[in-house]
């Protein structure tokens, strides 16, 4: 079966320009339950940034926590496998004021010298990792002594309403839902993550989703969660249906409860080393 997480291809239909990833942070951000502190915030208490610290975040994406670090103050270095989210960290930082070094990266082989930051993050990226082990060694090693470690990630249940009504809607249709176990990394895997990180610790925080109308929803399953299938058609004629299908889904529980709550669980793990 389809490894998607791994998969090269679907990394770069996903990550090659920020627009699916915008859809998203912006989803997270319009929806969220807990509106009066935002996951970001939650994670960089755990970063615990400070000034002229030299801070490496893997796997940056578009750089969302980058202004708020760039305020306290920490010298930051991106690193991405896609230059299009190098790109858009980069004009991100143009058009507010600050400064960061981006470079191509793999997580699995990092390109810096022994005990070189002060801070490493490495967040909702490690799922896309084929050997996260090596990565987590790498992380380990590019990290000063007394430095921290930071990998946010999601709970294994994560989303769980969303994935029932599409694993639903797919079987409907004659899809088999894809199966990525092999490649997730999710709040379980402390053991793996203290293999290599020893001091590691776990820190959870319980969320939702909750959508006023389809059209909400629909935007945020358009931008990854469709394409959870085995066998993707290239041209794309799969998210037509299945966007009908869970169209129908969605409305009948608004209709029924007023929103469409979907349980989210995230944290990072966190380790001074």
């Amino acid at each position: 079966m389809s490894e998607r997480p791994v998969d090269a291809a679907y990394l770069r239909y996903q990550y090659d320009d920020a627009e699916k990833l915008q859809i998203r942070i912006a989803t997270h951000a319009q929806y969220s339950e807990r509106t009066s502190d935002a996951f970001a915030s939650w994670l960089l208490q755990h970063v615990d940034a400070a000034r002229g610290q030299l801070l490496l975040d893997v796997g940056c994406g578009s750089g969302v926590y980058h202004p708020a670090l760039a305020d306290a103050g920490a010298r930051i270095v991106a690193g991405d496998a896609s230059r299009g989210m190098l790109r858009t960290a980069l004009a991100q930082a143009a058009a507010d004021g600050y400064t960061i070094a981006a470079l191509s990266v793999d997580a699995q082989a990092l390109p810096f010298r022994d005990a070189h930051f002060d801070r490493v993050m490495a967040n909702h990226m490690l799922y896309h990792v084929a050997d996260q082990r090596a990565a987590l060694r790498e992380l380990l090693r590019v990290v000063k002594p007394g430095g921290r470690v930071i990998m946010a990630t999601n709970g294994a249940d994560n989303y769980r309403e969303f994935d029932a009504l599409h694993r639903a809607a797919a079987a409907k249709l004659g899809y088999t839902t894809s199966s990525h176990d092999a490649a997730a990394f999710t709040l379980d895997d402390l053991p793996l993550v203290r293999s290599v990180l020893p001091a590691a610790e776990v820190f959870t925080r319980a969320d939702a989703l909750v959508f006023p109308d389809a059209a909400s929803a629909l935007r945020y399953y358009a931008s990854g969660p469709i394409d959870g299938i085995e066998d993707r058609p290239a041209d794309g004629s799969h998210r037509e249906p299945l966007l009908r299908a869970m169209r129908a889904a969605i409305e009948a529980i608004i209709a029924r409860e007023g929103v469409f709550r979907v349980s989210k669980t995230a944290g990072c793990f966190v380790a001074v080393v």
